[in-house]
C-alpha cells in the first residue's frame, strides 16, 4: 500500500527502525484479534534482540482492526513491560472504553475520516473521553484528496506519469472526478464499474497497472483519495511530533 510505504519511509527518515507485522489471519479477512497478541510479542522480542534494539522505546501504529489491536496491545501491557508502546497512533478505528480506562494507557493519536459514519461518533467520543481525563491525545482528520494528472505517479513508482495521466483522464471523462478534482464515487462500492471502465486503457490492458482490490496500488490510492476507511498520511508531521514528544524522543 503506497500510503503505508510512505509512512514507513517518513519514520525511517526520522531515525526510527520500522518493524511491519501482519495478523495471523492470512486467508480470511486478515483482520487482527486477541490471537495475535502472543505472536506479536514473540516477533517483537526476537526482532529487537536480533537488531540490537533492546531497551529502545516502542511506537505503534495500525489502521482499522490493526488500529484497534494497537490500542488493545498498548492497554493490556503492564507499565513496566519493555514492549509496552510509549505512544500509539490509531487510524480509522475506535477503542473500547475498557481499554481507554486503563490508568497507564499511553498517549494516542487518532486519524479518522468523517465519511466513516459508523465509526466517526465512536472515535470522537474516544477523543473526548481522553481529553476529559487529561490524557495526551492528538486529533487528526483525514479529508478527500484531489486527483490530478500525476496523482498516482506521485505516490508510487509502479505507475508512471503517462499512465497516471491516462487513468485520470478516463476517470475525469467518465465523471468520476468533479471540477475541483475530487472523486464523486466510492471506489470500493463501484469496484466492478471501475474495472470495466479502466480495463481497456493501454497501461491496464498491457498488465502494467493492476486493478486488484486490497492489493494493487491504484485501487488503494483511490480509496485514500475518497477518504473512507483507508490508510491516510494527512497531518503526518503533526502526528510524528506528538508521538516523539510524548515518547520522550525529542
Amino acid at each position: 500500500q503506497p500510503v503505508e510505504r510512505y509512512i514507513a519511509q517518513q519514520a525511517l527518515s526520522r531515525g526510527l527502525a520500522v518493524i511491519a507485522i501482519s495478523s495471523n489471519d492470512r486467508f480470511g479477512n486478515k483482520c487482527w484479534d486477541d490471537d495475535d497478541v502472543a505472536p506479536v510479542r514473540f516477533a517483537l522480542t526476537e526482532i529487537m534482540k536480533k537488531e540490537g534494539l533492546g531497551g529502545k522505546k516502542l511506537l505503534a501504529i495500525g489502521a482499522s482492526s490493526g488500529g484497534g489491536f494497537v490500542g488493545q496491545f498498548a492497554g493490556r501491557m503492564p507499565a513496566q513491560d519493555p514492549l509496552k508502546p510509549a505512544a500509539v497512533a490509531v487510524q480509522i478505528m475506535g477503542l473500547n472504553e475498557h481499554t481507554l480506562s486503563i490508568p497507564h494507557f499511553p498517549p494516542v493519536a487518532f486519524w479518522h475520516m468523517p465519511k466513516d459514519s459508523h465509526l466517526e461518533p465512536h472515535i470522537v467520543a474516544n477523543i473526548a473521553q481522553l481529553k476529559k481525563k487529561y490524557f495526551p491525545v492528538h486529533d487528526q482528520t483525514c479529508n478527500p484528496l484531489q486527483v490530478g494528472d500525476t496523482f498516482f505517479s506521485d505516490w508510487t513508482r509502479m505507475i508512471d506519469e503517462k499512465a497516471s495521466a491516462e487513468i485520470v483522464k478516463t476517470l475525469r471523462d467518465e465523471k468520476w472526478i468533479d471540477a475541483q478534482g475530487y472523486l464523486t464515487k466510492d471506489p470500493r462500492r463501484y469496484a466492478l464499474d471501475l474495472e470495466m471502465m479502466l480495463r481497456d486503457i493501454p497501461p491496464v490492458a498491457s498488465g502494467k497497472v493492476k486493478l486488484k482490490a486490497d492489493s494493487a496500488p491504484l485501487p488503494e490510492l483511490l480509496n485514500t483519495a475518497y477518504a473512507q476507511h483507508s490508510w491516510c498520511a494527512e497531518g503526518l508531521e503533526g502526528v510524528f511530533a506528538f508521538l516523539f514528544k510524548h515518547a520522550g524522543l525529542t
